[in-house]
């Protein structure tokens, strides 16, 4: 297996391979084949720390702090820094919050705090066509931006006291000639807002819910009209939309209790999303099935109240600690990593931790570059067991215990002498 994961403290990117079993808290226990500094350049440190990381084609682009946006020979053992880009326009304090790609167009989006936005062509790595900048239709800063699945040009934005938006960044097919011209760029791009949220009604105490977006997700539904989305909040709620529906949306759930970081789904289905939140939070949700009572509180003016919650499918555990800035889910495995320096690797499904690698610094990105074992050809490979399976196994070991020391016991019991 391979991982990437951005540095806090230095600026760098870390490489790690590594094998399934690998945990470098125990001595004995299987270690990484190797964890490589790259991305290292002259002037990479904490004030040029790598934000954002996005993995396409045979390049690795990394948005770093400082607003420059790097692009790395993922062909090159030493990952090459193949070119940087450059944005203008933007103050010291504004960061870049999300880097997507926009695969139906071929383009990268770069978006930052102040709403405004960059669109990159690699030009197959020719790197001679300058940015687009755009400005989003709102007045307020952005706290994320995400790309939709299928519809190019489409993105769904917001952030603090910002409720969110679907906006349509340019309709038609995206030239090179745009990149060369800002004329011909300033017609073909014109921002338009398809859908702005409406906030939920108040609550039981009639008091306004405050507005905080963190994450948002499309979801992939094939609809003539209209679009399904998600949002997470940095007040642990789970917020679901269907533009046809009207502006509030229809389902919202407290999830957890504090601010909720990342988000991310765990299956082509999208049936279930994992979250991370800033106290070690790291929680498989199912957004079709509901607990009717999961959530009850007590209020002097309003009695017991009680509240549907997404159903809490399983933690993802192996001592998590502090907040966790780094998800990634590819097929059957999700890495992680945060606050506490350690890049996590668990089975989707059994939520048992794969792997466990000590890095030494903040995490703040990460990505799975190859989720497969290297195997040797005379090595036999027992298959992987799902959780039911474990749990089974874990009873039955459990019953046999119990039988030997019944068996043990009836041993043990002193024999009544017959009368004479």
């Amino acid at each position: 297996m391979k991982f990437l994961t951005a540095s806090e403290d230095t600026g760098s990117i870390k490489e790690i391979v590594c094998s399934r079993g690998t945990d470098t808290s125990k001595q004995d226990a299987t270690q990484p084949t190797s964890i490589t500094n790259i991305c290292n350049e002259e002037g990479a440190s904490l004030k040029t720390r790598v934000l954002q990381m996005e993995v396409t084609g045979d390049v690795l682009v990394a948005s770093r702090l400082g607003g420059t946006l790097c692009v790395y020979d993922l062909n090159s053992e030493t990952y090459d820094l193949l070119h940087v880009y450059t944005f203008e326009g933007l103050s010291k304090e504004d960061k870049s919050v999300s880097l997507v790609e926009d695969k139906k167009s071929d383009v990268i989006i770069v978006a930052f705090e102040s709403g405004k936005v960059f669109l990159v062509n690699l030009n197959d790595k020719k790197f001679d066509l300058p940015p687009i900048s755009l400005s989003l239709p709102t007045n307020k800063q952005i706290s994320c931006l995400t790309m939709h699945p299928t519809q190019a040009g489409i993105i769904a934005c917001g952030g603090k006291e910002n409720d969110a938006q679907v906006i349509k960044l340019y309709e038609g097919t995206i030239s090179h000639a745009l990149f060369k011209s800002e004329k011909k760029a300033a017609k073909f791009f014109k921002p338009v807002v398809l859908f702005t949220a409406k906030n939920v009604k108040n609550n039981h105490l009639d008091l306004r819910s405050p507005i905080w977006i963190s994450k948002i997700l499309f979801l992939d539904s094939a609809k003539p009209q209209g679009y399904d989305f998600l949002t997470v909040t940095r007040y642990g709620q789970l917020r679901i939309y269907d533009t046809t529906h009207g502006k509030r949306p229809i389902k919202d759930y407290p999830i957890c209790d504090k601010a909720i970081l990342e988000v991310g789904y765990t299956s082509a289905e999208q049936d279930d999303i994992v979250v991370t939140d800033t106290h070690g939070l790291l929680a498989k949700f199912s957004l079709t099935a509901v607990d009717e009572k999961a959530y009850k509180t007590n209020s002097a003016s309003a009695g017991k109240v009680v509240k549907p919650v997404a159903k809490l499918l399983g933690k993802y555990t192996g001592g998590n600690t502090g907040a966790i800035y780094g998800l990634d889910v590819v097929n059957d495995l999700l890495a992680s990593g945060g606050l506490d320096r350690y890049l996590r690797v668990y089975d989707v499904q059994s939520r048992e931790v794969v792997a466990k690698v000590y890095i030494g610094t903040q995490i703040n990105e990460v990505i799975i570059l190859d989720d497969e074992d290297e195997v040797d050809e005379n090595e036999v490979v027992e298959p992987k067991r799902t959780r039911e399976q474990i749990e089974e196994d874990a009873e039955k070991e459990e019953e046999e215990l119990w039988n030997q020391l019944g068996d043990v016991a009836e041993d043990e019991q002193p024999k009544k002498k017959r009368r004479v």
